[in-house]
């Protein structure tokens, strides 16, 4: 049983728990996602190929997940092997490589559709729908401020940088409206 523990400084105490909620998060997602045989690194980059517009490179999974260039190259390298993508040379970019998702990896997709549905359901059904508004709220709040510390758009994806097809990042806050000064 993981400790509970409190620390006097509320921003610290918020800290460690946003921490160790992702890491839990993390574990829940691992543990749901084993009967379909893909970890979620390999779920959420099939999910990227499936929603990003064509041609798919890798730089736009790794823009879209918010993730390092290098990192997605191991990834999809793991994949590649696993026969879950297949990369072809780009016709206009000969530099270029588009991913592709072969038949097994959408097989395996299909099959992680459904704990990927069902586990945030179990996750958050301990909050009611006020909460559920309040939770995304604060979240997007806090991530607000993990862009502007990292210097990046509100928008991790870019139409410019990238075709985005679905579900392109925004903050789901309204924007403060500018009050007009009367003079």
């Amino acid at each position: 049983m993981p400790i509970n523990f409190k620390v006097g400084d509320p921003i610290q105490g918020a800290w460690s728990l946003l921490q160790l909620t992702n890491d839990s998060i993390v574990k829940c997602a691992e543990t749901a996602f084993t009967k379909s045989k893909l970890t979620p690194q390999q779920f959420y980059v099939l999910a990227a190929i499936k929603n990003i517009g064509d041609p798919v490179l890798p730089t736009d999974v790794a823009k879209w997940l918010d993730r390092n260039t290098n990192t997605i190259t191991l990834i999809i390298d793991r994949m590649e092997k696993d026969g879950l993508v297949s990369r072809l040379r780009d016709l206009k970019d000969r530099r270029a490589l588009r991913l592709l998702i072969s038949a097994r990896g959408q097989k395996l997709y299909e099959q992680a559709l459904k704990p990927s549905k069902e586990l945030p359901k179990i996750i958050l059904s301990g909050l009611s729908a006020d909460e559920l508004k309040t939770l995304i709220n604060l979240l997007a709040k806090v991530r607000q401020k993990t862009f502007e510390y990292r210097k990046i758009e509100d928008k991790v994806a870019s139409e410019d940088s990238m075709k985005v097809k679905k579900h392109e990042i925004k903050n789901p806050l309204p924007k403060k409206k500018a009050v007009k000064s009367k003079k």
